[in-house]
This record gives structure tokens, sequence and C-alpha cells, in this order.
């Protein structure tokens, strides 16, 4: 065993030892990744999603484009990937980073994030969903930038997570697949696929009704 390796595993038994994590959650670590690809498993949850080679792609709250190279390579060769950001500064920083034309850079706002009519096929949200105010109002609206076919995946931190993971992140940043469930078909979509592989969130896809 390495010597990271052997780092991480020590890490993983404190983890269940003091109660923020369960053991199964434990096993749904990646202990060939450090950081934040240890538990988000970036490339696993774009795998999952099953991205179709010239496909679509938004990125909604793309931060500083963590998801964006594992999303290009899933739509490979014709694919586009729009990167979604409201504030200026984010956007002219993931422009500076991917000047490639397979990646659209979107200054979006609070109500609309501006992608193109009819267009795309599959919508991410990693760890956004939280920040939109009116939900319903935002994702009614977002069905008519969806392509036939379309799906809207939100990866979010799950809040009935118990033992000290609330330590870790505020409350105000995480959901309950619940709610999710029910504000998402307030705005008229219907659940497609849960993913339930990650540690400490969810992996759901929902379509239009």
């Amino acid at each position: 065993m390495t010597r990271r390796r052997y780092l991480l595993v020590v890490i993983a038994v404190v983890l269940i030892a003091i109660g923020v994590f369960s053991s199964e959650n434990v096993t749904r670590l990646d202990f060939t990744s450090w950081g934040r690809d240890m538990w988000q498993r970036p490339a696993d949850v774009v795998a999952a999603l099953d991205i179709e080679r010239g496909q679509r792609v938004a990125d909604l709250g793309a931060g500083k484009g963590y998801f964006i190279p594992h999303l290009k390579d899933a739509a490979g060769p014709g694919g586009v990937v729009f990167a979604v950001e409201v504030e200026a500064d984010k956007t002219a920083a993931l422009e500076k980073r991917f000047s490639d034309a397979s990646v659209q850079v979107v200054l979006g706002d609070y109500g609309d994030p501006k992608l193109p009519d009819r267009s795309v096929d599959l919508v991410l949200l990693v760890n956004t969903y939280h920040h939109i105010e009116d939900r319903t109002a935002y994702f009614a609206k977002l069905k008519s930038d969806l392509a036939p076919g379309g799906r809207v995946a939100i990866v979010e931190l799950d809040r009935e997570l118990s033992g000290l993971l609330a330590l870790f992140f505020p409350e105000d940043h995480a959901s309950t697949l619940a709610n999710v469930r029910e504000e998402m078909r307030a705005a008229g979509y219907r659940e497609r696929k849960l993913h339930d592989f990650l540690p400490i969130q969810f992996v759901v896809e929902f379509v239009p009704e």
C-alpha cells in the first residue's frame, strides 16, 4: 500500500469514528483521488449521466469550471458545453481558462440562465440548486431551453445526512431529496432516475412532463 493510500484509509477510519461518515458512505469515497475529487467523483457523475457524443450540455453554476473538462470529454467532437455563471468576474475567468469553441461561457441571471431555446440536451447543476430562489418558476422557464428528450440533473448535498457532517456544510447549502422532487414536480417535471453512489450527495435526473 502506498503512503498516500494508507493516509486516505486512516482518514476514512477517523471519519467513521467521529461520525462524519457511516461505513457505507466511506466505501463510496474515491480512494484513488484527493481533495474534492475524493467525494465528488466528477468522472463517475458524468459517466452515470450517459452523455452522448455531439450533445449540448449546460453546467449551471459552473464556478471555476471543475466539471467542464469531464463534460467536454463526454460530449466529444461536435459537442458543446455551456458554462453558465451570473457574475461577470466568474464568466471572465471561465473564458480565460476555456478558449476553445466547444465551451461557450454564458452570463446568465438569477431568473434565467440565458441558454439557447430548445437546444440543450442536459442541464447539470452541481451544488447550485439551493442557490436558486424561486425554483418552481425558474425550472418551469428552463423547460423552453431543453431540446426534445432533454434532461435536468441535480447533484446536491443531502441535508438528511447525519453525524458531524453539518459542521462542514452550512444547512442552507443543502436540500432534501423529498423537497427537490416536490419542487421539480410543481415546475412540470417527472423523475427519470436517481443515482445513489456519492457519499454525501444525491444525483437525480428529471425530464419535462
